[in-house]
């Protein structure tokens, strides 16, 4: 079972600090929420907490997940994700037997795929489950087809969520969910949006503005930490067809995201060549870049992006940040985008809306429509001068709703909540 265990001291505990447990699924998007967990965890002392890494799978079961028979998998009734349930309750049962529950204030799991073994614990245990989505809405909007073959994974999950003593959702589109499709009271759920803060070094870089106003994380990716899932081995390249430094009169388009396909890269990169290789130059920084790139014009492609040159020379170098992804949640690509003062092209699906003001800090158009992603590209060609001003609107309200350095003290307040019905009811 793969996994990283980490005693967080660098902050002296409370003496009646909570005896804590993290779980934390450590994959894609889900490496940003553990990086600014770490660091906000680490100077808190009402917590004397263990931050456990859950890696998505085993060789055997990575195998396992390429095994899959069409039309079942897109049907939903290869079971997977009812195994991968099955697959993570082990995984973190396996963790959880080395630690007394008599002695545990609080465990805390993201997200609920990994969450199952809290039926397992004691109900004396305090737990808080957070989410960024419910399997529900994930059946409803991405490759599944409605089936009754699905309701054992959506009891599960149901379960689960009536086990924990709180359920902390990324946005209000899954937070609605959760209360809706399975009925959990509405006080047992809370909205506390995950967030982005800025490293040191990202000041003033767009047109003298400072792009936050809020505290600065503490520079992990200069370790080797990634956002989005990127390498951890430090390194920036292109591909094979060079690397293209955009023209000085080309509008600056981005994209960043793993999944390329289901994010739709392959949907701009199509309209980029068809349209607008002669007036905007493309980056996509993706760990799985699309294949057959000889050739392509005014596109550059690099897979291995540190977070803090991510976010401190490579997306302030964007006009237009493009993310036309076919399924989402509460994807931290659009923060980051927003909080580095960039405006955003994204579409309506997940959490997004709640994200990005349509025609104030971006634009909105519907997911697989090339038209209107083409018809947004050429209003920014037309209408370039406007896109600071666009821009700076969107830093303002990540600022406001989407700021680590507000966000994450939000969270470990509602946790330290829970844990003291465990210390005020005597251990």
């Amino acid at each position: 079972m793969r996994a990283e265990v980490k005693e967080l001291s660098s902050a002296a505990p409370a003496v009646d600090a909570a005896r804590s447990l993290f779980f934390v699924e450590y994959g894609m998007g889900h490496k940003t929420h553990h990086r600014f967990l770490e660091e906000h965890l680490d100077r808190d002392p009402r917590f004397d907490p263990t931050l456990i890494r859950l890696y998505w799978m085993d060789e055997f079961a990575e195998w396992l997940s390429r095994y899959h028979l069409l039309p079942f998998a897109d049907g939903g009734l290869d079971f997977w994700t009812w195994w991968v349930f099955q697959f993570k309750r082990q995984q973190v049962r396996y963790l959880l037997r080395r630690y007394d529950p008599n002695e545990l204030d609080l465990v805390y799991i993201h997200t609920q795929t990994a969450a199952t073994s809290i039926l397992d614990l004691p109900r004396r245990v305090p737990t808080v489950v957070s989410i960024d989505l419910t399997w529900k809405l994930a059946f409803q909007e991405s490759r599944y087809h409605q089936s009754p073959l699905l309701r054992a994974t959506l009891d599960l999950e149901r379960r689960i969520f009536e086990r924990s003593d709180l359920v902390v959702s990324f946005s209000d589109w899954a937070a609605a969910s959760v209360i809706d499709d399975y009925g959990i009271p509405a006080s047992k759920v809370r909205v506390v949006r995950n967030g982005v803060t800025l490293p040191p070094p990202l000041t003033g870089i767009r047109n003298g503005h400072s792009p936050n106003g809020h505290g600065a994380s503490n520079g992990h990716g200069a370790n080797g930490v990634h956002a989005n899932g990127h390498s951890p081995n430090g390194h920036a390249h292109g591909n094979g067809n060079g690397r293209h430094e955009p023209a000085g009169d080309l509008l600056k388009l981005g994209f960043i995201g793993n999944g390329f396909i289901r994010k739709g890269g392959d949907l701009l990169l199509k309209v980029h060549q068809e349209r607008f290789a002669d007036l905007a130059h493309l980056t996509l920084v993706t760990g799985d870049p699309p294949k057959g790139t000889n050739g392509l014009r005014n596109v550059q492609i690099r897979t291995e992006v540190p977070w803090v040159e991510l976010m401190t020379s490579v997306l302030p170098g964007f006009d237009l940040f493009v993310f036309p992804t076919r399924f989402d949640y509460s994807p931290y690509a659009v923060i980051e985008a927003m909080t580095a003062g960039v405006p955003v092209i994204s579409t309506r699906v997940g959490a997004i809306p709640e994200m990005v003001e349509d025609g104030v800090g971006g634009f909105l158009i519907e997911a697989g429509h090339e038209g209107s992603l083409a018809e947004r590209v050429s209003w920014a060609l037309e209408n370039r001068a406007q896109l600071p001003a666009m821009g700076e609107r969107g830093r303002e309200r990540a600022a406001t709703h989407y700021a680590a350095a507000t966000n994450y003290p939000l969270l470990l307040d509602a946790l330290a909540e829970v844990a003291r019905t465990r210390s005020g009811a005597g251990k």
